[in-house]
C-alpha cells in the first residue's frame, strides 16, 4: 500500500482541511493577530502547529511556507501569503508554486486592506477546487 493510500494519511489530510474552518470567534481574532505580525512570528506559529500535526516545515520566503510529510517529503500543505491582493503577479506565483511543489492542499491568506487593515481572507486550493473561500478573520483596530 502506497503511503498516500494509508488510512492515517487520509485522516491527517482531512484534518488539514479543517485548519481554518470552522473557527470560534476568539480563534478568528487570534489568527488575524498572527497574520498581521511580521513573517518571523507567523513562521514560528506555523512551525509549532506543524510539529503538533506531525509535519516538517520549510520556509521558502516571506510569502511561502511548506509542510512536508516526514516519511516521504511530499508537500502536504502550502501556506501562501498575499500582502497586496491587487498584485496579480503574486497571485500567479502562488499557482506556479502549487504546480512546482505538487501540493496536496494550499491555503492562500490574503490581506484585504480595502476592508480594513487587519482583515484577512483565507482561501483553499486543492484538487477538488482551485479557489474556495474558507474563512475571513479580523483583528479589531484600536481607536
Amino acid at each position: 500500500m502506497k503511503n498516500h493510500d494509508k488510512p492515517e494519511k487520509k485522516k491527517k489530510r482531512l484534518e488539514l482541511f479543517e485548519l481554518f474552518y470552522p473557527l470560534e470567534r476568539k480563534m478568528e481574532r487570534r489568527w488575524a493577530k498572527i497574520f498581521k505580525s511580521h513573517f518571523i512570528i507567523i513562521a514560528q506559529k506555523f512551525k509549532e502547529l506543524s510539529f503538533e500535526k506531525g509535519y516538517e516545515q520549510e520556509n521558502i520566503d516571506e510569502q511561502l511556507i511548506l509542510w512536508r510529510d516526514p516519511e516521504d517529503s511530499f508537500v502536504e500543505c502550502m501556506f501562501y501569503f498575499v500582502p497586496d491582493v491587487t498584485d496579480l503577479s503574486s497571485i500567479h506565483h502562488c499557482f506556479e508554486h502549487i504546480k512546482q511543489y505538487d501540493v496536496y492542499l494550499t491555503y492562500i491568506i490574503v490581506n484585504q486592506k480595502k476592508d480594513g487593515k487587519n482583515v484577512f481572507d483565507i482561501f483553499r486550493s486543492s484538487q477538488f477546487s482551485y479557489l474556495e473561500h474558507c474563512n475571513r478573520v479580523k483583528y479589531p483596530e484600536k481607536t
